[in-house]
């Protein structure tokens, strides 16, 4: 058998994110006979452990700070030890390709690289650095001159290649636009809904929204929380199930009180049984202020959900109104309870928009199609 290509995937958590979930799809499906997969991680998180069950190693770039929030010096110092660990796992797996995702990957892979150019470099970008409201503003604009290094670069969309083109200035052949996948198959096939109702404690004849996203301000589960106070006089049977972890829950349980509707919202925190709560779902909602290509909503179109979400960057690219789904206006609950109102009051319509969805995702979200096209794009660095 020909030697394998040993590649190192690096990201910033392994919690229940759309990337960490992308990289346990890479590492579980990429071809055993032509690729060696390992993964580290800034920090780790719940999707650790799935993806070491697959025979997949697992790290996690520590820092030695002693439980101290350290000053600049000590992050400095943390930096290069982060980086010293890098390189070791480099030269420990004899690593061929370096698969980084967001900038701070990117950056401690920058200064890796200056005294290690034998491995081959590909990096990939889910949501437009400038939009992304995550990024320290330093970083972003670090990253834009960091972006030119990799031997290429990748956005998740349309929008995301744009960026890496237009305002990084990255080489045009070296950038590659390959949406994410999920597997469309798994989360086709039927769940037993009413039992998982059950064991959530919610009404079989319940109306239920579903969102699944972690707690961050760039998803806004506060206007999907307040369109649901718009929503519950005109359909008292109206629940919403949030499936996501972070440390801004508290803050979104207290809004939830205020708002009435306490009784109303199961926060459920990270799960792993997400393909079970999507057959819960009566529509699937993302309120989102901006996007990149969302893993949930393509999870949700091959579960045969009608999907209502925002008309922003990275979701209005690929959901037509009307066609796969409903767009509002961001940060409108009103508009977004209106949305809603209109679904649970017109079933032909959830039927129609839920039928649109499930043939898009299976033309352009499918998971093999991803698989591949990294695949094809790490033997291509390779023999550049």
């Amino acid at each position: 058998m020909a030697s394998r290509t040993n590649v190192l995937v690096f990201l910033n958590s392994l919690g229940t994110g759309g990337t960490a979930l992308l990289v346990a799809d890479l590492a579980a499906h990429l071809d055993p006979d032509r690729f060696r997969v390992f993964v580290c991680s800034l920090a780790g998180g719940l999707i650790e452990g799935t993806i070491a069950a697959r025979g997949c190693p697992v790290h996690t770039l520590g820092d030695a700070v002693n439980g101290r929030r350290p000053g600049a010096i000590g992050k400095l110092r943390a930096l290069r030890g982060r980086v010293a660990q890098l390189e070791a796992l480099m030269e420990r797996y004899e690593i061929d390709v370096l698969h980084t995702h967001h900038l701070a990957p990117l950056l401690h892979a920058s200064l890796a690289r200056r005294r290690a150019k034998r491995w081959r470099w590909v990096h990939s970008e889910q949501i437009r650095p400038d939009v992304d409201a995550g990024y320290p503003r330093w970083l972003v604009q670090v990253g834009r001159w960091l972006l030119s290094r990799p031997d290429s670069v990748t956005g998740a969309s349309d929008a995301v290649g744009a960026y890496l083109l237009d305002e990084a200035g990255v080489a045009a052949d070296r950038v590659k636009v390959i949406y994410n996948g999920v597997d469309v198959q798994r989360f086709g096939q039927p769940h037993d809904g009413a039992a998982k109702r059950r064991e959530l404690d919610i009404p079989a004849d319940a109306w239920v929204i579903g969102l699944v996203a972690n707690l961050r301000p760039q998803k806004n589960h506060e206007a999907l929380l307040r369109a649901l106070a718009e929503l519950l006089p005109a359909v008292p049977e109206a629940w919403l199930v949030l499936a996501g972890e972070g440390e801004r829950r508290e803050q979104l349980e207290t809004l939830a009180g205020a708002l009435a509707v306490r009784d109303r919202v199961r926060f459920l925190g990270a799960r792993l049984d997400v393909a079970e709560l999507y057959s819960t779902f009566d529509v699937y909602c993302l309120p989102s202020h901006f996007e990149g290509m969302p893993l949930s909503v393509f999870e949700a179109m091959s579960a045969g959900k009608p999907v209502v979400a925002t008309r922003v960057l990275g979701i209005r690219e690929f959901i037509a109104d009307g066609q796969t789904g409903l767009l509002v206006p961001p940060d409108d609950p009103a508009a977004l309870a209106q949305a809603l109102l209109r679904l649970r009051r017109d079933a032909a319509l959830g039927q129609r928009l839920a039928s649109g969805a499930r043939i898009y995702a299976a033309a352009r979200a499918s998971l093999e199609d991803m698989v591949n096209r990294y695949a094809d794009l790490y033997a291509h660095v390779l023999a550049s």
